[in-house]
């Protein structure tokens, strides 16, 4: 990741409303609207009738903490939205859509084959978000939308920067959710602190024991080799249940002998939401999470307000 400068111009004023956003100094845009906008974002932006890529979001109905993406191409991005928007029983039917995400370049370089290279790429960098499901019945072949290498090289950039503006607008469709696999053996959690970065909370009990790190952005990451439990209690969260079969069904999560284990990396939105994914429970992720000198998140998070050395964010120099 680095630093990026993001222009987004609100056409009604409403932060719900059409949208677009660009990074400063670029010739890509984004330009997000609702289905039912897009008319009126034809009628404005007469450019979306050029080469670009586009992506239809909504919810996925047979799971409703998943949402559903549909990555295009088109020569006349405008004209294949109506398409889409028009053809309600037919084979390009997309029931599920309710938002729109315009790619397009504000100059007119990009080609039928820029756009294709693009698409495929988008396409294959969805796999890791277990969040997300992609109906798009056909994957991209390895030679989608093939470029000289100048082209190429500006097309990875393009690919960059869709993924910077998509999340930027609300979605983490691009988001990495899963790390690396590890081995049948389940491996030893040991925390190894070095830096604020490798912050490790641990949260273990009865048919559990799961290990977090903080992310740079902030987000809860539960480790590769941490283990859930794989009963659940008749209370636990509708969300929480529909988490951890998503997570069976992906691989994230996999039956080894008396639990669960997570077989990669996996990032959550808070610390209760993975506590209560490790355990089959409600549960208060502030409190339950712990240092290894026995600090609770909530009292570790307290004093980042008054700072602490680096020394005393790891625990190293002290007994414990």
């Amino acid at each position: 990741m680095k630093p990026r400068s993001i222009n987004i111009f609100l056409l009604d004023g409403d932060p719900n409303g059409i949208r677009v956003a660009q990074i400063m100094m670029s010739t890509i845009q984004a330009i997000a609207f609702r289905r039912n906008k897009l008319g009126e974002v034809r009628k404005t932006f007469p450019e979306i009738e050029r080469p670009g890529v586009y992506i239809l979001i909504g919810e996925d109905e047979s799971e409703p903490d998943r949402q559903t993406a549909y990555i295009g191409e088109s020569e006349a991005v405008g004209e294949r939205l109506g398409t889409h928007n028009s053809n309600k029983a037919g084979r390009d039917s997309k029931d599920f859509w309710t938002d729109t995400v315009v790619l397009i370049s504000k100059d007119e370089n990009l080609t039928k084959s820029h756009a294709r290279y693009v698409e495929a790429c988008l396409i294959r960098s969805t796999g890791n978000n277990p969040r997300w499901m992609l109906p798009n019945t056909k994957m991209p072949s390895g030679d989608a939308g093939k470029l000289p290498l100048p082209d190429r090289a500006a097309m990875d950039e393009f690919v960059d920067q869709t993924k910077t503006l998509v999340g930027a607008l609300g979605w983490d469709l691009f988001r990495e959710m899963r790390g690396r696999s590890v081995d049948a053996e389940p491996q030893k959690l040991v925390a190894e602190p070095s830096h604020p970065e490798s912050l490790r909370f641990f949260f273990r009990g009865e048919g559990f024991a799961a290990e977090m790190r903080l992310g740079s952005s902030g987000e809860f990451v539960i480790l590769a080799g941490s283990k859930a439990r794989v009963r659940t209690t008749s209370t636990i969260p509708r969300g929480t249940n529909s988490t951890r079969q998503t997570l069976l069904e992906s691989g994230v999560l996999r039956k080894e002998a008396d639990f669960l284990l997570f077989a990669s990396d996996y990032i959550f939105s808070s610390a209760s939401a993975a506590a209560a994914t490790v355990i089959g429970a409600s549960a208060n992720g502030r409190i339950l999470w712990k240092l290894s000198d026995g600090r609770t998140y909530a009292d570790w998070e307290a004093n980042q307000d008054i700072g602490e050395s680096e020394s005393e964010i790891t625990g190293e120099g002290r007994e414990v």
